[in-house]
């Protein structure tokens, strides 16, 4: 079965981009990866000339917004661009067939991406245990659009209505998905957050995607890619993407 991989990005997370693309590209079969969907949110031309010479499969959505890290980790551009994604996954979801996984930009590609749907679900969402916000939208896989296309419309509009400093998407998809679980016959599959949202260094040997998830905030882009990628137990992994 085909499936599209979406994502979003501006020309500050280009360097993630890099890592995330690059290792889609090199892990994945490319006879069941259709398209990866970049929505720009501010990509330079150049940037995008990078991305668009490396395989057709690349399409990139321009929004016209152009966001830079202004405000550092959670600052007003953080914001956008998060609130943004869920309007995007509903928007293409209204538009292909095919499985649709939603990924954050800055993450790794370890394993191929094409053995999640063996999962099944009408959709997937990662599970944080102990977490009191037990499903994070940096991971968000829609297999049966059909069936789904509600669930993340109410998603989307939960997002929007938050206020406030925050990762608002993450929040809403929990209440999202409780409310759904008790209510509807939607078949939610919860992942692993050690398959699909890793973000401890090695071993890792049931890792899909590892996450470049910060433990803080941070003022400029440098300082939080730094921090999240310098650690020599990632440089193997990592070293043909940057």
């Amino acid at each position: 079965m085909e499936y599209s991989v979406l994502t979003t990005s501006d020309k500050s997370y280009f360097p993630h981009l890099k890592i995330l693309v690059n290792s889609m590209l090199d892990k994945c079969d490319s006879k069941y990866l259709k398209n990866i969907y970049i929505i720009d949110n501010g990509l330079t031309e150049e940037q995008r000339d990078y991305f668009l010479d490396k395989s057709d499969i690349i399409k990139i959505n321009i929004t016209g917004l152009e966001t830079n890290f202004s405000g550092g980790t959670w600052g007003e551009d953080w914001q956008k661009n998060v609130k943004g994604k869920t309007v995007h996954l509903y928007k293409i979801l209204t538009e292909i067939k095919e499985p649709l996984l939603m990924l954050d930009a800055d993450m790794l590609i370890i394993q191929d991406l094409h053995t999640l749907l063996d999962k099944g679900g009408d959709i997937q969402v990662c599970v944080r245990p102990g977490n009191s916000v037990k499903y994070i939208g940096s991971y968000f896989f829609s297999i049966n659009h059909e069936k789904t296309k509600t669930f993340v419309h109410d998603w989307m509009d939960l997002t929007q209505s938050k206020t406030g400093k925050g990762a608002h998407e993450s929040p809403s998809l929990t209440e999202c998905v409780g409310w759904y679980l008790k209510n509807t016959d939607l078949d939610i599959v919860e992942v692993e957050q050690d398959v699909v949202n890793r973000y401890h260094p090695p071993p890792m040997e049931e890792t899909v995607i590892v996450h470049f998830k910060g433990s803080k905030l941070y003022e400029t882009f440098d300082e939080q890619y730094n921090a999240r990628i310098t650690n020599p137990k990632w440089t193997k992994y990592i070293k043909n993407y940057v």
